[in-house]
Formats: C-alpha cells, sequence, structure tokens
C-alpha cells in the first residue's frame, strides 16, 4: 500500500515560468526616497512654517535645490519609475484645480471661508501678501501641494499592489489617502499649532465641511487618474514585486 503525502494549495499559485523580479537596490531605494521626500516637502513646509519650526521660504529653497537633484538623474540616469512619477504629478495637479473649483465656489460666491492661498505664496516668497505672492501660492499649491500628493499617492499605491486591486477599492484607496494622511493633517496643524486659526482659517463648521468635502474631491479625481494609468503586473512600470503581493505569497507558503 503505498500512501502519499497531501499536496499543498497555494493562493494565487506560484508562476513557475515567471522570472522573479530583483528587489530594489540601495540607490534605487535613496531614488524612492528623493522621490517620496521632495513629494511630501510642499505639505510638511506649511505645517512647519505655521508651528514656527521653520520658514516655509527656507524649506522652498531646499525642495527647489532637491528638485534640481531629481531633474539630473531623471535626464542622465533615467528609471522606469519615473513615468509613474510624471503621471502622479500630472494626476495631481488636475485632482487639486478640481478641489479649487468648489472651494473657490464656497469662497468667492458662497463667502463661507476666505482665502489662505494667497497668504501662503507670501510664506514661500517672504514677501508681504501681493498679486505676485498669491500667485506664487496658487503655483505652488498646484504643481507643489497637489502634484506631490499625486505623487505621492502613485508610487506608494503601485509599491503596495494598489494598481492591481479592483478598480472601486483602487479609487476609495486614493479617497482615503485625501483624507487620512491629508485633510486631518491640515486639520490638525490648523486646531494645533498656536497662530493656525489666524494664519490659515478659522475652525468652524463650514471650514470643516468645505475642506473634508474638498478633499474627497481631491481623492476621487486622484483616483479615478489613477485608474487611467497602466496597472497590473505586466503593464504597470513598477519594476519590483508589491509589498502586500509579497508579504501575503511569504505567508501563503510558510502554511
Amino acid at each position: 500500500m503505498t500512501i502519499t503525502a497531501p499536496t499543498r494549495t497555494y493562493w494565487p499559485a506560484p508562476d513557475e515560468t515567471a522570472r522573479p523580479r530583483p528587489l530594489p537596490g540601495k540607490w534605487e531605494i535613496a531614488r524612492l526616497a528623493l522621490v517620496l521626500l521632495l513629494a511630501a516637502m510642499p505639505i510638511l513646509g506649511i505645517s512647519v512654517d505655521v508651528f514656527d519650526l521653520v520658514n516655509q521660504n527656507v524649506t522652498s529653497i531646499v525642495l527647489i535645490a532637491l528638485c534640481a537633484v531629481l531633474a539630473t538623474l531623471i535626464t542622465f540616469a533615467p528609471h522606469r519609475i519615473d513615468m509613474i512619477v510624471g503621471r502622479g504629478l500630472i494626476a495631481g495637479m488636475v485632482a487639486c484645480i478640481v478641489y479649487d473649483g468648489a472651494r473657490l465656489f464656497a469662497v468667492h460666491v458662497l463667502g463661507l471661508m476666505g482665502d489662505f492661498i494667497p497668504a501662503m505664496g507670501s510664506w514661500v516668497t517672504g514677501e508681504p501678501d501681493t498679486a505676485g505672492s498669491a500667485a506664487v501660492g496658487y503655483v505652488w499649491r498646484y504643481i507643489g501641494d497637489g502634484g506631490g500628493l499625486g505623487v505621492a499617492f502613485f508610487v506608494v499605491a503601485f509599491a503596495l499592489g494598489i494598481d492591481r486591486w479592483k478598480n472601486v477599492h483602487a479609487v476609495s484607496a486614493a479617497v482615503v489617502f485625501a483624507v487620512f494622511p491629508t485633510w486631518t493633517g491640515l486639520m490638525a496643524t490648523v486646531a494645533l499649532a498656536p497662530h493656525g486659526e489666524e494664519v490659515m482659517f478659522p475652525l468652524n463648521v463650514a471650514t470643516v465641511t468645505i475642506t473634508l468635502i474638498g478633499h474627497l474631491i481631491f481623492g476621487l479625481i486622484l483616483g479615478l487618474a489613477f485608474l487611467k494609468a497602466p496597472r497590473g503586473r505586466d503593464r504597470s512600470g513598477w519594476p519590483w514585486p508589491p509589498v502586500l503581493e509579497s508579504a501575503y505569497q511569504r505567508f501563503a507558503y510558510r502554511r
């Protein structure tokens, strides 16, 4: 009598013919860290300025210098993730413009809150409120804040493997990202900084509701733009195994 050992079934089953993709090297990790740092700096620069830690005109100079470093890398040492970064930048800018359509309607038509973006432009330039600083504020908002958030979401989403999720789940992830940590970080800055409400906007039902709706719009547009990007194992352009998929497979193989 022959006794055969039970076979283990893995789900999803490993593809024996697929070539394993290498993990990122130390220089690629450093490049990713630089991208994420640049993506976060415009938003974090607001918080550190409001908390009187570092003036935003200082962080903006550092940001521009680091952007020059990244631009040099993209020009002379291009990488597959550069396309993902570019798509995230554009998606974030578009999402921020749509968000501002709703916000500016509440500001200039309904009169429910003031417009703090021109003041933020003066923080970047280090000059008093002028038409020029207002223009800088909006350019900084769309490219730096909106574009940076778009880059951060795209890079993290592809790193985790969210591009392989169902469409509704991927869009939901973008909406969640827009609320936490983005919107909650904004609210925490205004609420906890000593002069947060004075330099940004007062916290009341109207401002909390308007900013929350705006961030929900931002997340929705960002998520829909993410669906338009090439996604999946063979189309995304992400060169490394997704973190969540790799973790799940390691767990399955140990069982």
